[in-house]
């Protein structure tokens, strides 16, 4: 009888090393162990009865299967680390969107971490993002202040009471006014308030001056213009605050105390405690 030649059997690497040559088959780059196990029954479905796989050879195999899930099993576990780690810090994602097939830059902050199957998700602004895509993980955002202003717009046209403070030694002094706008800062939001009476204890740019008219020579060159001065507490503390504003109008007492009044001062709204409606005068 005549036995039709039987090509020889194939072994896992040559299966996989002609698997990994059909390329458009699979989206992703490596086997995974589903496939691996597809791949090994495939050779035992196909290997040659008169030259079938041998037991040390079987076993062999399934060692590399086991080796391969189990390391399959720690990258998911890693990953799920990684992402659970970045939940409330901001990140930069590089990812391609499906329905365009270009490459777009996702930014914002972590909300929280979806699992699905052996993928591990991160949910920025309700988007889905592989954490593997992300490229960069801040702790804050560093350029956004995610609030929105609109909430703050009833405190237009209002006499409200604030703070101003010195961010390098922490100093607060309070300061009364009316809130003329709302803008959005780089960290924070402000009030932007006119008519604030402070008190002047120095000019916050340049060397203090021996002569006795400095300030009324100064002051006087400056109404109506941007000035930056160094303002103390109405309990003399000692507590002084650098501000910035457009100073409207000053007055020297006898006693050299300055006092003045500065429109355009940014004031914190989170440190704004009191709120009441401006009085309207009406003119008869």
């Amino acid at each position: 009888m005549v036995v039709n030649d039987i090509s020889r059997q194939k072994t896992i690497e040559e299966i996989v090393k002609s698997t990994e040559n059909k390329s458009g088959q699979r989206k992703v780059g490596e086997l995974g162990k589903d496939e691996f196990l597809n791949l090994l029954v495939t050779q035992l479905r196909y290997q040659d009865p008169l030259n079938p796989v041998e037991d040390k050879e079987f076993i062999a195999q399934m060692a590399q299967f086991s080796a391969l899930e189990q390391m399959q099993n720690l990258n998911t576990s890693f990953s799920a680390t990684k992402a659970f780690g970045m939940i409330g810090k901001y990140i930069t994602a590089s990812m391609v969107n499906e329905s365009t097939f270009t490459t777009e830059t996702v930014v914002g902050m972590v909300d929280s971490v979806k699992m699905e199957g052996s993928k591990t998700f991160l949910v920025v602004e309700g988007k889905d993002v592989p954490v593997e895509k992300v490229i960069k993980v801040t702790e804050d955002s560093g350029i956004f202040n995610d609030t929105d202003i609109s909430q703050y717009t009833g405190l237009i046209n209002h006499e409200v009471k604030g703070s101003v403070y010195d961010p390098q030694t922490g100093e607060i002094v309070g300061v009364s006014g009316i809130v003329r706008e709302i803008e959005k800062g780089r960290y924070e939001n402000y009030a932007v308030m006119d008519g604030v009476k402070v008190n002047i204890s120095a000019v916050a740019t340049g060397s203090p001056s021996a002569d006795p008219k400095f300030w009324e020579t100064y002051l006087t060159e400056s109404k109506d213009h941007k000035v930056s001065l160094i303002i103390t507490d109405e309990f003399g503390d000692g507590t002084k605050v650098p501000v910035t504003g457009v100073l409207r109008d000053f007055t020297i007492a006898p006693d050299g105390k300055i006092t003045g009044v500065l429109d355009g001062v940014y004031v914190p709204v989170e440190s704004i405690y009191n709120i009441k409606e401006q009085k309207v005068v009406v003119k008869e």
